[in-house]
C-alpha cells in the first residue's frame, strides 16, 4: 500500500502546472489525500526522484548571453518562440514556462518532506533528509532568483524592491506573496547554511546533497552577491574534502562525448531542460570567444567540434551526453575558478594564482604549459575571468556572471546580436536581465508581471 501511495504522490507532484493554483489540482484533491507521505521511508523516496530534483533546471540564460551566436538562417530555423525571442532579448517575451514551474515544482517536494519531518522524531536520519531538503529548496530558488530576480546592489539601495516569492510551504492554497531582494536572500542563504551544518560530508551518489555540496552552493551564491571573504570560506571548505580535477590530457579528445557522466569533478549532479535550440547545426560558439583559447590548450578539442563551415559547436558536456541538456550542477573546477576570483578581490594574489595555474594545468598540453605570473591584481582578475568564461561554457554561469559583473564599469559588458540585418543590443544592467514571469504563470496565480 505504501508503494502504491508513493506512486500516487509522484503523480501528484508531476501533475502540477506553472504555480501549483490550477482548477485541475483543486478537482483532484480528494482523491490524492491519501497520497500525502507520513514517514521517514515516504520522505526518502521523494527526495530520490531524480527526474524531478536533479534535472529540469533552466537554459535561457545560456541562451541569453555572449558564449554563443546564430546566423540569421540558424535563428530563423529556431522551432521554439521563446528561445528565438530571447536570443534577441526581445522587451515583452516571456520565457517557457518550464523555465519556472520545474524549479517550484522540486520547492514542493521539498516542502512537503520538511512539513512530514516536522511531526517525526528527530534522529541521524531525519537530520540527513531535513539537509537535504533544504538543499533542493536553496538550490531551485537560487537558479530562479538568477533569472527573475534583480541582482541585490552593494549599496543596498533596491534590497527591498520586489524579488519572487520563497515559497516554504507544501500547502498550495497558501497566497503567498513576493519577497523582497533582501527576504529572498536572507531566506536563501539561512536555507544553504542549515543544509550545511545538517548534512554528511559525503554520500553515496552524487546526485543526492552533501556538506561539500551545500558548501560548493554557497560559494556560488557569495560569489553572485560579491561577498568575496564568504565566496572564498565555503570554496575553501568545500576544496578542502573534494578537489579532483580531470587531466584532460587523458581524455578522448575526438569523442563526441569526452567527458564522462559523474565523472570525479562533480560535487552535485543536476542538468537543464534540454532545448532542440542547442542543436550543432545552429547553436554555434562566439568566434572571438574561440579565439581566446590557446592552441595547447587542451579545452579546444574537448569541449568543442570544428564544423564544414569553420564554426565550433559544444560537446563538452559534464552530463556525458550531447549539449542539448546542459550540465546544471556544481563542480571542483567552478569552485576552484571562483575561489581564485575571491582570492584575488581580496587581495590575495599569490593564492588566486596557486589556483588559476593548477585549473589551468590539468587542462593544457603538459609540455607546453606555461604559469601566469601576472601580479598586477586588476590584470589577473581579468585573466582569471577569462578563464572562468572558457571553463564554465555551457554551464548556466554566463548569465548570472554577466549580472554581477555589470555591476563594475571595469568589467562591465554590452552585448550585440546581428540579425536579418538589424542590431540588437543589450547594455550593461538593462532591465531585461530579469527575465519576465511566464504568462502560464500569471493565468494560474494571483502574481502580477515584473515591473520594467
Amino acid at each position: 500500500m505504501k508503494k502504491i501511495n508513493l506512486l500516487k504522490a509522484a503523480v501528484w507532484i508531476l501533475s502540477f502546472t506553472a504555480f501549483f493554483g490550477c482548477k485541475e489540482y483543486l478537482d483532484m484533491k480528494p482523491d490524492l489525500r491519501k497520497a500525502v507521505p507520513t514517514t521517514l521511508e515516504d520522505c526518502n523516496a521523494l527526495l530520490n526522484n531524480y527526474s524531478v530534483l536533479n534535472q529540469g533546471y533552466p537554459y535561457i540564460g545560456e541562451l541569453a548571453s555572449d558564449n554563443f551566436m546564430m546566423t540569421t538562417a540558424n535563428w530563423l530555423s529556431v522551432s521554439i518562440l521563446e528561445d528565438k525571442e530571447l536570443f534577441i532579448w526581445n522587451t515583452d517575451i516571456t520565457p517557457p514556462a518550464t523555465q519556472w514551474s520545474a524549479q517550484y515544482k522540486k520547492v514542493y517536494v521539498a516542502n512537503q518532506v520538511l512539513d512530514v519531518l516536522k511531526n517525526l522524531d528527530e534522529t541521524q536520519q531525519s537530520k540527513t533528509l531535513k539537509g537535504e531538503a533544504l538543499f533542493f529548496r536553496a538550490y531551485a530558488h537560487f537558479a530562479l532568483a538568477e533569472l527573475f530576480v534583480p541582482i541585490p546592489l552593494a549599496n543596498g539601495t533596491n534590497i527591498n524592491k520586489e524579488a519572487i516569492p520563497y515559497r516554504k510551504t507544501p500547502n498550495i492554497e497558501d497566497r503567498v506573496e513576493r519577497s523582497t531582494i533582501s527576504e529572498f536572500y536572507k531566506q536563501l542563504l539561512q536555507d544553504a547554511n542549515d543544509a550545511a551544518i545538517l548534512l554528511p560530508a559525503t554520500g553515496n551518489v552524487l546526485s543526492t546533497p552533501t556538506k561539500i555540496a551545500a558548501n560548493a552552493l554557497l560559494a556560488r551564491i557569495y560569489l553572485y552577491l560579491q561577498d568575496y571573504p564568504r565566496a572564498v570560506q565555503y570554496a575553501s571548505a568545500c576544496l578542502l574534502e573534494k578537489s579532483d580535477l580531470l587531466d584532460f590530457e587523458t581524455l578522448n579528445a575526438a569523442s563526441n562525448s569526452p567527458i564522462a557522466r559523474f565523472n570525479k569533478e562533480v560535487i552535485f549532479q543536476a542538468i537543464a531542460v534540454g532545448s532542440a535550440t542547442y542543436t550543432r547545426t545552429r547553436w554555434k560558439l562566439d568566434s572571438t570567444l574561440m579565439e581566446k583559447y590557446d592552441d595547447s590548450d587542451l579545452r579546444k578539442a574537448v569541449f568543442f567540434i570544428k564544423n564544414a563551415d569553420g564554426t565550433y559547436s559544444y560537446k563538452g558536456n559534464y552530463d556525458g551526453q550531447l549539449n542539448q541538456a546542459p550540465f546544471s550542477g556544481l563542480a571542483v573546477d567552478e569552485i576552484l575558478i571562483s575561489r581564485a576570483e575571491g582570492y584575488v578581490r581580496t587581495g590575495k594574489v599569490d593564492s588566486a594564482l596557486m589556483d588559476l595555474n593548477r585549473l589551468r594545468r590539468s587542462r593544457w598540453v603538459k609540455s607546453q604549459f606555461n604559469l601566469i605570473t601576472e601580479k598586477d591584481p586588476q590584470k589577473l582578475l581579468e585573466i582569471i575571468l577569462m578563464e572562468r568564461r572558457k571553463e564554465l561554457i555551457m554551464r548556466q554561469r554566463r548569465w548570472s556572471d554577466l549580472k554581477r559583473l555589470n555591476l563594475d564599469t571595469s568589467t562591465a559588458q554590452t552585448l550585440y546580436r546581428n540579425i536579418e540585418n538589424k542590431e540588437y543590443v543589450l547594455p550593461p544592467n538593462d532591465l531585461r536581465y530579469t527575465m519576465l514571469i511566464p504568462l502560464a504563470v500569471l493565468e494560474n496565480s494571483t502574481l502580477q508581471q515584473t515591473k520594467r
